[in-house]
């Protein structure tokens, strides 16, 4: 994949990469955002991200409706802060890209894929499961950005933009 970056701060993709990495290891929910028949849906989720393509397990919900006829989706993440105290203390991302939906009993090959990067086997592990519970279809949401802005002013980063060109 070719990058571009948009950065007085950061002189390749990967120096930012690293940075916006921090970041994400440090949130875990995430604000999509779907649309369809000019009908905007914002919805809180928890996230995994690997290789800059992020992940979110769902059992359901009104977005799944909207994304089999719109796949452009858009999120936001941010950290709490009280602009009062300190204007400059906010860190945020906001991304666009395109969705792909797995579903668990149509698409099993690449939905056991995204669970392996997700890490939810280890996640199942840990409570002592072997595999989600079988009474719902689970589906899981890949979104493969395709503009990520970054900015964190308290580190001297202004809104920063990374761009997949081979999009």
């Amino acid at each position: 994949m070719h990058f571009k970056l948009e950065s007085t701060i950061f002189e390749t993709p990967a120096s930012f990469e690293k940075e916006l990495k921090k970041f994400l290891e440090n949130n875990h929910v995430l604000h999509l955002s779907t649309c369809s028949n000019n009908t905007p849906r914002s919805t809180a989720v928890e996230f995994r991200v690997k290789d800059l393509i992020f992940y979110v397990l769902s059992e359901g919900g009104g977005k799944f409706a909207k994304l089999n006829k719109n796949t452009k989706v858009a999120f936001s993440i941010a950290e709490p802060y009280n602009a009062l105290e300190d204007y400059w203390s906010f860190k945020g991302v906001q991304v666009w890209g395109n969705a792909n939906v797995y579903n668990r009993r149509k698409d099993p090959e690449p939905f056991n894929e995204a669970l392996e990067k997700m890490g939810i086997t280890e996640l199942l592990n840990k409570q002592g499961l072997t595999e989600l519970p079988a009474g719902h279809n689970y589906r899981i949401i890949e979104i493969i950005p395709d503009i990520i802005k970054y900015g964190n002013p308290k580190e001297g980063i202004y809104w920063t933009k990374w761009y997949r060109l081979d999009a």
